[in-house]
């Protein structure tokens, strides 16, 4: 049979790259939909570099400068429209509604599988792209793994043998990476949100973590709310453990089918693969790590310990039963008590659609990320760091520095 991420013989199906040089094939200008390099240069500046929109379209307001300069645009509502009707387009925002706790929110995002079809299309990414799982070791022995990329651990091997016994080989694997910050509000008529980003775990680190390559896509804005008028703390609480995850569940819906099914999907260079999109990362701070996961606020999101027992060293403990959980809220219309007794003997909420619940493959404890700066950096390298202090004193340290 066919290999993880092995190209498809015959397809005919072209990326958003691919029909923009269809609509250059037919004409010698290499700036198109620009009339010359002089315009494509002025659109570039004034979308990179440039001004307001209103100072850019007073300073094309100058009598006879538009035409001196050989413009097609005359002001900034004339390049938007050029860039938007005559370019490789982004996915546009999308206005849904959701009722939760007896109000009214507005999400907006985008249709999550564009924003993944125009990562894996983009042709700044083809040559670096990793469509199947590897082993890398240290030296020619191949005694010692060796971990750096997605493809090199050990969720993508595993994910890949249930994926190929399940739909045969030759499928790709897309691992989707999500991440939110709370901290970036963003007001939408007086309502504040806050970002929602995507990547893909095709992308090798290196280039991911550059905000220069571009390769994280901002596919939707989550509202927030205090729920002021829910006066009774446990049950507001519960509201808006359900809020995040009915926006989570709307933005994520089509990841079901294509991840169970697989999708046709062309990467940069024109090959295309047989791609099943799968929820693997969230990253995120703790607060947010324990909303996705519906665990409770000083216990840990990843394994069963309780806020008691976290300095408990003694025997690890491990994930967290995700197929228990599974199974009590696939039969909760049957019978709710399991799901409530699951939730209580181990901290959960009792959250009955979790966004996560129909991802296929999907491990919501094991794609908990740690968070580098809060959970590491602050919780464990600053306190070292003023324990040694206070051991040593920062004038000896200074001095043992310096030699």
């Amino acid at each position: 049979g066919n290999h993880a991420g092995e190209p498809l013989l015959a397809h005919d199906h072209l990326t958003e790259h691919e029909r923009y040089l269809n609509m250059l094939s037919g004409t010698n200008n290499p700036y198109s939909p620009f009339a010359s390099k002089i315009e494509w240069e002025i659109a570039r500046w004034a979308k990179f570099r440039g001004p307001s929109s209103t100072a850019f379209t007073e300073l094309m307001g100058i009598d006879g400068l538009a035409d001196k300069l050989g413009l097609s645009f005359k002001n900034s509502k004339e390049l938007n429209k050029i860039i938007d009707n005559d370019l490789p387009k982004c996915p546009t925002f999308e206005r849904h509604s959701i009722e939760v706790g007896g109000e009214m929110f507005e999400v907006y995002f985008r249709d999550v599988m564009a924003c993944i079809k125009g990562l894996y299309s983009d042709p700044d990414f083809a040559p670096y792209l990793m469509h199947a799982p590897e082993h890398h070791y240290v030296d020619s022995t191949q005694k010692t793994r060796m971990y750096h990329d997605m493809n090199t651990g050990e969720w993508w091997w595993s994910t890949q043998a249930s994926l190929d016994r399940d739909t045969g080989s030759g499928g790709t694997i897309v691992p989707i990476i999500l991440s939110t910050d709370k901290t970036q509000l963003t007001l939408f008529r007086n309502k504040s949100a806050y970002p929602l980003y995507l990547t893909i775990g095709n992308i090798p680190k290196e280039i991911r973590r550059r905000p220069s390559f571009r390769a994280y896509v901002l596919v939707g804005y989550l509202p927030t709310s205090h729920l002021t008028h829910i006066k009774n703390l446990a049950s507001r609480r519960r509201c808006l453990t359900n809020l995040y995850h009915a926006c989570m569940r709307k933005i994520l819906t089509p990841l079901e089918s294509a991840g169970r099914e697989g999708v046709s999907m062309a990467s940069g260079d024109g090959l295309v693969r047989r791609c099943h999109p799968l929820f693997a990362c969230f990253v995120g701070d703790y607060p947010e790590q324990v909303l996705v996961a519906c665990t409770t606020t000083g216990d840990c999101v990843q394994c069963p310990a309780s806020y008691h027992s976290l300095d408990d060293m003694d025997e690890p403990e491990g994930l967290r039963p995700i197929q228990a959980l599974l199974d009590a809220l696939h039969l909760f219309e049957d019978d709710p008590g399991p799901f409530y007794e699951h939730c209580e003997n181990e901290r959960l909420k009792p959250v009955l659609e979790p966004f996560w619940k129909n991802l296929p493959y999907a491990h919501v404890y094991r794609s908990i990320t740690p968070d580098v700066l809060h959970q590491l950096y602050q919780g464990v390298i600053k306190h070292m760091i003023s324990w040694i202090q206070e051991i040593y004193d920062p004038a000896e340290i200074d001095a043992r520095c310096r030699l």
